[in-house]
């Protein structure tokens, strides 16, 4: 399936029958190049974070104005990264990869390392790998302090 004429896929995060950001991965997944802007009502770190970890190249909050809503658009649509200028400004806030994103999340459903590994296909050394740097990144020592932390920081629901 070819994303056809579609220049730029803007995603709201509060969707009636699914999360934004769980439709954000699919089309990362089915569509990689088709750049992604998340939009919310909520303007803070851990959403453009979390929508960063999943395929976003961009956020608007709905509080912006709208030149300021323009120029994110115009800057994604020429290939930028919106996101990154100010993801660099949230101290404190971890910078998560798609993939440790996506073994959060599963750990917060209750996964263990078996299950993460074969939901993603990967090997469970792999899986081990990934939560280790997600631990170091969360300065966490254990998955409960990890989720925890995660939780505080809005990185996961």
């Amino acid at each position: 399936m070819a994303a056809g004429n579609i220049d730029l896929s803007i995603v709201d995060v509060g969707l009636p029958d699914v999360d934004g950001f769980s439709l954000l991965r699919t089309i990362a997944a089915q569509f990689p190049e088709l750049p992604q802007i998340l939009i919310s009502g909520r303007n803070d770190a851990a959403v453009r974070v979390r929508a960063r970890a999943c395929g976003a190249r961009g956020f608007i909050a709905k509080t912006m104005p709208p030149e300021d809503i323009v120029a994110s658009i115009e800057a994604v649509l020429r290939g930028e990264n919106a996101l990154e200028s100010r993801l660099k400004t949230d101290v404190g806030m971890p910078k998560l990869s798609p993939r440790q994103a996506e073994i959060l999340e599963l750990l917060s459903e209750g996964h263990g390392n078996k299950e993460i590994r074969h939901r993603l296909s990967i090997a469970e050394r792999t899986v081990r790998s990934h939560l280790t740097e997600l631990f170091q990144l969360l300065d966490a020592h254990s998955r409960t302090q990890a989720l925890i932390k995660a939780r505080a920081l809005g990185l996961i629901a």
